[in-house]
């Protein structure tokens, strides 16, 4: 087993770097090692698990207008600075000891905002760096949804790249790192050709239905490496981006289905206690 962690663009669900480690390895410790190619003048969704002072703290110190989104942890303990809201204030925390003995440059205390909201009944927090200024409390917990636009990214690996195999191919460690680099390049290839060709239709690169474009652009990378490759490449782009457009999802809504547990999609066990990737 593996632990991959991954930087994507929610809009366009193209990835602009990725981690991989054996997976007893920390995802704190992947994810800042690419804090540095997060864009300036962005907005970064983090998932609750990469909850730290550390962490957070770099992501606005490493560029400029570079802000921070996140699920709040269950327990956690806040004081209430200041109140823009019935459900925005400001709170502060301590910074925990073991964070500070890694990195002692940090303060004691940090500053952050926290938003309410109720989502199925109940109340859920987030906590932000972005200034009440510019985003109201209903503007960040709308925000926040686009996270899942993720899980749909890697989704689309494992169900339409992967077709819901369990296990990669490879048997040797070197060439499960290799496996896994060439989906996520050719994940990126699919995912580029078709926000270039939803830009193209005045539509959104998540409009965009996934498997369809995917199959489409591997016949046509087929027959346009067994053409000329000089005399028609503009040409050949511009129809294969074409095709791409007429993929679009439909926002129609669907009836609701309850949610049920599917069966594993093999019929033989698998091995939980295999030696993890060394």
């Amino acid at each position: 087993m593996l632990r991959l962690v991954a930087l994507m663009n929610v809009r366009s669900h193209v990835i602009l770097d990725a981690q991989l480690s054996p997976y007893r390895g920390s995802e704190m410790r992947l994810a800042e090692t690419f804090l540095s190619q997060i864009p300036d003048n962005s907005i970064t969704l983090f998932d609750k698990g990469f909850w730290g002072a550390d962490l957070l703290l770099s992501v606005a110190d490493r560029g400029s207008h570079r802000h921070w989104l996140t699920l709040a942890r269950k327990n956690l303990v806040m004081e209430e600075v200041e109140r823009y809201g019935e459900y925005d204030r400001r709170v502060r925390m301590k910074v925990s000891p073991q964070a500070r003995k890694r990195n002692p440059n940090l303060p004691t205390h940090w500053e952050v905002r926290e938003v309410s909201y109720e989502s199925q009944g109940g109340i859920r927090s987030l906590l932000t760096s972005l200034p009440v200024e510019g985003y109201s409390a209903e503007a960040v917990a709308e925000l926040y949804l686009e996270r899942w636009e993720i899980e749909l990214g890697f989704r689309d690996i494992k169900s339409s790249m992967q077709q819901n195999a369990v296990t990669l191919r490879s048997k040797k460690v070197d060439l499960i790192y290799q496996e896994v680099w060439g989906l996520l390049l050719a994940y990126n290839i699919v995912r580029r050709e078709a926000s270039q060709a939803a830009v193209a239709f005045g539509r959104m690169p998540s409009d965009i239905r996934f498997k369809p474009a995917c199959q489409y652009i591997a016949v046509q990378l087929i027959v346009m490496a067994a053409a000329n490759p000089v005399s028609a490449t503009g040409r050949r782009l511009a129809e294969l981006r074409g095709g791409i457009g007429g993929m679009f999802l439909d926002h129609r809504p669907r009836p609701g289905r309850p949610r049920t547990v599917k069966m594993s999609k093999t019929r033989y066990p698998v091995d939980r206690k295999a030696a993890p990737l060394k």
